[in-house]
């Protein structure tokens, strides 16, 4: 190649080069980081009742949640709590009590610090699942550091009481209405449950009969016990073959609770 030749291929390189450098594609970006194993709850929670409480046009579903001291030192937590069914609420609200020493839960009339919820639709890496699955739609309960302390001072352990408004569910074939309630799961294994609870809202309200059982792929088919409040001494009490207290129920972390009520 002659020198003038090799003089004109030099300069059609470098006008070209910005062109070249412009078509090339993007270096490519580093894979994410993987991410970690979801935050922990610091004790072992257990849920301490399940209680219907059924109105004229509405109920509202009420978790009281037990959470336990554990290990925390310090810091805030971060709670998902799945919705139940049907349907979803048309309001919710969370508070945070203490339980007195020597007491397994906190009084129904008991003051309670209002926690922070925040709605999400499925479990947020930063949030610990307490009820429900992380795939569903639901809450984070925010519960602070300085509240969580103050909590647990008297007895090491704290109640966390989640409270649900929704429509009345229609009446089937039969007459009774059915719930859906989330049960607990911390790191992959099933919570406790150890109350059930069907009461009238109000006097204008009555409750016929509540029946309660597990359900879900691999839930055992056992009716559960449950408590009807108030009770009404001219209805006599039967209990139907089989009956299991919830605490000796067996539990997979995919069990639900459906609740079937009558209302006179």
């Amino acid at each position: 190649m002659s020198a003038r030749a090799a003089s004109v291929l030099a300069c059609a390189l470098a006008a070209l080069a910005p062109a070249l450098s412009a078509a090339a594609p993007p270096a490519a970006k580093p894979p994410p980081a993987p991410a970690g194993p979801p935050p922990k709850i610091p004790g072992l929670p257990s849920v301490a009742r399940i209680r219907v409480e059924v109105g004229k046009d509405r109920l509202v579903v009420v978790h009281d949640v037990n959470l336990p001291r554990g290990e925390w030192t310090s810091g805030d937590l971060g709670l998902f709590v799945s919705f139940g069914g049907p349907g979803f609420p048309s309001a919710i609200d969370a508070h945070l009590h203490a339980v007195p020493d020597g007491e397994l839960s906190a009084a129904d009339d008991a003051a309670g610090e209002a926690v922070a919820l925040e709605r999400a639709p499925r479990r947020p890496p930063n949030a610990a699942l307490l009820l429900g699955r992380p795939q569903m739609a639901g809450v984070v309960a925010k519960i602070r550091d300085a509240g969580f302390r103050k909590a647990t001072q008297p007895s090491g352990m704290a109640v966390l009481r989640v409270r649900t408004v929704a429509a009345l569910p229609e009446r089937d074939a039969s007459g009774a209405r059915e719930v859906l309630a989330r049960l607990g799961v911390s790191g992959g294994a099933p919570l406790t449950l150890l109350r059930i609870e069907v009461a009238a809202a109000d006097e204008s309200v009555g409750i016929a009969r509540a029946e309660a059982r597990l359900c879900g792929p691999e839930a055992d088919p056992y009716p559960l016990s449950v408590a009807v409040l108030p009770r009404d001494p001219s209805v006599r009490a039967s209990a139907p073959p089989g009956l299991v207290a919830p605490m000796f129920a067996t539990r997979h972390a995919s069990d639900d609770l459906c609740v079937r009520f009558v209302t006179r």
